[in-house]
């Protein structure tokens, strides 16, 4: 392997607190309340669980339409949205919310072996890259994943790693694996044609190792301990 593409929530880090709303959540709400006029929408309460996995894009979307707004229209005001989502992070961005997320279990000396085998490391991840820098910073991984793709470089997952695949075009794809721990993390990886590890949640992930495995595709873990599981199916 040569590039290590890794999604955010679930795989690298995961919320610490479980009290009030995140602030990506509160900017998302603000933007779709500003831009439609919603009083008092709220994504998770819409969505529920579903949203693991979803892009920002297909959460605002599928938020939206069950609240009757035509997808057309939603369409038509997503850079409204971004922007909106921008003006809240400007307003809140310091509001002593830098400690709402920690890293999972071991991924620090994972991401230390890959490392040491020069391994290039990149993000493939739903949240829009406005969120993903907040997050990364957040966490104390600022500047260490230096390619990828974003929530607003395209709306499907398989989309936003095509676009981080044909970035990094230097690798072929034989050499190139995503780490997630959802569903849709391994079936974008198959539908472009790349290896895939999905850590489950036992190691830190949101989904269970039976989730996963239902996909039938990549190799599933419970922690990033398991070295020796992922050179095997990495060799």
């Amino acid at each position: 392997m040569k590039l290590g593409f890794f999604d955010i929530d679930g795989t690298l880090i995961r919320r610490s607190r479980t009290e009030g709303q995140s602030l990506k959540t509160r900017s998302i709400n603000y933007a779709m309340e500003k831009v439609f006029d919603i009083a008092g929408i709220d994504y998770i309460s819409i969505l529920g669980r579903q949203i693991y996995g979803m892009t920002d894009l297909t959460i605002m979307k599928k938020a939206l339409i069950q609240c009757g707004v035509d997808e057309n229209r939603f369409y038509r005001n997503i850079d409204g949205l971004f922007r909106a989502i921008d003006d809240y992070f400007d307003a809140h961005e310091d509001d002593g919310s830098r400690s709402d997320y920690t890293r999972l279990p071991a991924i620090d000396s994972f991401l230390s072996y890959l490392t040491a085998k020069k391994v290039r490391l990149g993000l493939v991840t739903g949240n829009i890259k406005r969120h993903s820098d907040w997050k990364m910073r957040n966490a104390g991984f600022d500047g260490y994943f230096l390619t990828g793709a974003f929530g607003d470089d395209a709306e499907n997952r398989w989309e936003i790693m095509a676009v981080a695949i044909e970035r990094n075009k230097d690798i072929p794809k034989e050499l190139i694996c995503h780490f997630g721990d959802s569903p849709a993390d391994l079936d974008a990886a198959r539908r472009c044609g790349i290896r895939a590890v999905a850590i489950s949640d036992g190691g830190g992930g949101t989904h269970s190792r039976v989730e996963l495995e239902a996909t039938c595709y990549g190799l599933v873990i419970n922690s990033w301990n398991d070295l020796s599981l992922i050179e095997t199916y990495l060799s």
